[in-house]
């Protein structure tokens, strides 16, 4: 009786810990979303009746269906109604604007989990593009238009009219989840930093970001100058954050900054408290959009290119592992068929060596002796290795046995062979060497290999250095620049008068699809470094979007066709197909001469082509091979290792055809041509 009562009190505790979790999860939300209210109702000077700008609390309830799951939506609703009650609305108003929040931040998570396949912790482009269009844009329509409906129809008048009204509800919402969702969701990577350094490098980072931002937004007696121009000045300091840090520094850096500008605009000073409580509200909203957008794809193009980095660099060394032992194995065999090794007895006393007469295959002799004395083989030994090899045997002792050396060997023909000692001295017991036996191995093609391979390394590693310039510049002269003009059309905002509302929403609608590009050439940026189109559209996608955009960024004409292709094609096999058109189109464009190429892809019965030609000046492959660049080998690497083909055909003002063919099984099925 005692164990059943033991084993239901037991059972009872099981199932009272689910409630508990939830209970604690729930009130965690619940007081969460209390503060971020009441953080987003200081701005008085720039609210009217009970909207305003940056409303943080929505950051937190789409974070927290994010976390923690749909079933917390009591502890969110209750922190929403509490604190829109405490503000000067009607009941019916608080709980309808409850209601909208508490929908509007299940559907924002709902969009993201089941249309943009989010991932929390935003390491992909992906990620951040549908956490900004889905997540904070999208989501926020559905509590927008249900807040400001239940004020208008409670009769809450907030700003100038009902278009106003929704326009900064829903930037406030929107801005919300830009600047709390993505430092909730990361705010725990922090903590993974041991590095002093790092740490230091954080400290100085938000202290310089801190300081820049309050004078940029505080409107400080002793600076006579007003700053407000420079409200961008703080970006360079959110784009340290997220190339040193990541996500979690971007965010935090954000976070940082609107935190500094919310306090000063709600002090009536800096660039956000000089205009209209409308105008102001819209212009902190936009400025919080633009610099938590740019923090957050910057930082996830850095993620996305260190990812890439990390598979690469496993690959190869996943590759010159495999590539060793199947050389390794490859060596014993034709060792044991054609001879490639000898053994050896050296007899100290007189000199004289003994070799198996398989030395002969290796050195490519016929009719030496096999006795041959220590003295007359040193002298087959190549004049720059005779040194080396003569202290190796001074240096053995009967503690240090064993000795290990390899040597180069001069043939009869002029050629040299790299040879491999392994052997292993007998002395007396006076330390007298007596003799010395041990086998010699051929390794001549592993020495050429480990050659070819270092040189390799050596021009991958100075083709790493040029695309990171190459983002640098990017990043630089791109987006940087665009970012500036960005800054001049919000001054030009702020400064001009304007004379309805629909002309300032043509406005913010412009600066709304400047940031777009700007999003969408950090994107492009991104794409060039791992396309995920091949992931989910596959490779006929992948290939016309990148003939496409390439195109028309290069201002050249790319004609793209296809027959067929079949309909499922590996990942692997679609990433070298893909890579051999990336290479293969930059290097037409830069050496060419011409504006047309052609592409072609398409299945045959055993195999998938792809054919780039162009009738431009055509080139040297023997001379482009022996180069310093890693195009064509790369090219070469990516089909042999899917045992495929690729074949270059260029004469000198003839143009050139890349054709690479790759096998593939006939009975796969076919996709429209």
């Amino acid at each position: 009786m005692l164990r059943f009562r033991n084993s239901v009190m037991s059972q009872g505790t099981k199932s009272f810990r689910p409630l508990k979790r939830y209970l604690v999860q729930s009130a965690i939300i619940f007081l969460a979303y209390v503060i971020a209210g009441k953080l987003g109702q200081a701005t008085t000077n720039i609210r009217s009746s009970n909207l305003g700008p940056v409303w943080p609390a929505y950051g937190v309830a789409v974070a927290a269906i994010l976390v923690c799951g749909y079933r917390v939506w009591l502890g969110l609703a209750a922190g929403a109604l509490l604190v829109a009650y405490y503000s000067p609305v009607p009941l019916i108003a608080a709980l309808g604007q409850a209601a909208g929040a508490t929908v509007a931040a299940i559907t924002g998570a709902f969009l993201l989990n089941h249309v943009a396949s989010f991932r929390p912790s935003l390491s992909r482009l992906s990620d951040v593009l549908g956490l900004i269009v889905l997540g904070a844009w999208g989501s926020a329509i559905v509590s927008a238009s249900v807040g400001v409906s239940v004020l208008y129809a409670t009769h809450v008048h907030a700003y100038s009219g009902v278009g106003p009204a929704w326009l900064i509800y829903w930037l406030g919402d929107s801005t919300g989840v830009l600047l709390v969702t993505p430092l909730v969701l990361t705010f725990t990577d922090l903590f993974k930093l041991r590095d002093p350094h790092r740490m230091t490098e954080v400290a100085v980072l938000l202290l310089s970001l801190t300081g820049t931002a309050f004078v940029v937004f505080s409107d400080l007696p002793f600076v006579p100058v007003k700053l407000h121009v420079m409200a961008l000045a703080v970006v360079p300091f959110v784009i340290w954050a997220a190339v040193r840090f990541g996500m979690s520094g971007a965010a935090l850096s954000v976070f940082f900054v609107a935190t500094v500008a919310t306090v000063a605009t709600a002090y009536g000073s800096g660039p956000f408290a000089q205009d209209t409580p409308f105008k102001n509200a819209v212009l902190l909203d936009v400025f919080f959009a633009v610099i938590s957008a740019t923090g957050m794809t910057t930082a996830a193009v850095i993620a996305e290119r260190e990812q890439l980095l990390r598979q690469q660099t496993a690959m190869e060394a996943r590759l010159q592992a495999e590539e060793a032992v199947r050389e390794s194995e490859e060596r014993l065999r034709l060792a044991a068929q054609v001879g490639r090794m000898y053994a050896y007895d050296w007899d100290v006393a007189t000199d004289m060596v003994v070799r198996s007469p398989e030395y002969m295959n290796i050195l490519g002799l016929t009719g030496e002796p096999t006795r041959l004395t220590h003295q007359e083989i040193l002298e087959k030994l190549h004049p720059d290795d005779r040194a080396k090899y003569i202290a190796a045997i001074d240096n053995l002792t009967p503690d240090n046995p064993n000795n290990q050396i390899c040597c180069r060997v001069l043939c009869g023909d002029g050629s040299i062979v790299w040879l491999e000692e392994n052997g292993r001295a007998f002395f007396d017991n006076n330390g007298k060497m007596l003799r010395m036996i041990g086998m010699v191995a051929d390794v001549t093609e592993r020495m050429l290999a480990e050659d070819a391979l270092s040189n390799v390394s050596r021009r991958l590693i100075q083709a790493q250095e040029q695309e990171s310039r190459r983002i640098a510049r990017d990043l630089h002269d791109d987006v940087a620049q665009r970012l500036a003009l960005l800054a001049i059309e919000l001054e030009q905002l702020q400064t001009s008068p304007l004379d309805s509302v629909s002309e300032l929403r043509t406005r913010i609608e412009s600066l709304r699809e400047q940031m777009l590009e700007v999003s969408t050439n950090v994107q492009t940026m991104s794409h060039q470094l791992h396309s995920s189109k091949l992931e989910i559209l596959g490779i006929v996608a992948a290939i016309r979007s990148f003939c496409k955009e390439f195109g028309e960024k290069q201002k050249v004409k790319i004609d793209f066709k296809i027959h067929d292709v079949p309909t499922a094609v590996p990942l692997e096999l679609s990433v070298s197909l893909f890579r051999v058109l990336q290479e293969a189109l930059h290097n037409a464009t830069k050496h060419s001469g011409t504006k047309h190429f052609d592409v072609q892809l398409w299945g045959s019965s055993d195999a998938i082509n792809l054919k780039i030609s162009d009738l431009g000046v055509g080139f040297d492959t023997e001379a482009a091979m022996k180069g310093s660049g890693l195009g064509l080998t790369s090219m070469l690497e990516r089909m042999r290792l899917l045992n495929g083909e690729l074949s270059i055909d260029s004469q000198p003002q003839r143009g050139t055809i890349v054709h690479a063919r790759v096998p593939f099984p006939s009975n796969s099925a076919k996709a429209a041509g």
